[in-house]
């Protein structure tokens, strides 16, 4: 299926991130919820991480991701790259999104 990211920074923005095929989601409140049914975890995303996340789609490395969210907050702080990924191991660390494996 995929692998978790674990490759340097620059290795990291070629990488495709997929979410795991049974993450459910759930808008509260302006805050994202994401739930993995096979961890019975919640996972709350704020609205700049639920932006990431829902540019994760399996077909978007992750530079085309950081270059989506530049063009579209074009008045972002300088740390937006390394915000994305934070976020990303994050979304990682909490099993909801892999790396898809090449084909």
């Amino acid at each position: 299926m995929g692998k978790v990211m674990t490759e340097s920074r620059d290795g990291k923005i070629d990488l495709v991130p997929v979410p795991i095929a049974d993450v459910k989601t759930e808008v509260i409140e302006g805050e994202l919820l994401l739930y993995d049914p096979r961890q019975t975890k919640a996972i709350y995303l704020n609205a700049s991480a639920a932006v990431i996340w829902s540019l994760c789609d399996g077909r978007r490395q992750v530079r085309e991701i950081i270059r989506l969210i530049k063009e579209g907050y074009p008045d972002a702080k300088t740390t937006l790259t390394e915000d994305v990924l934070a976020t990303l191991d994050q979304l990682y660390e909490s099993g909801v999104l892999v790396v898809k494996q090449d084909a």
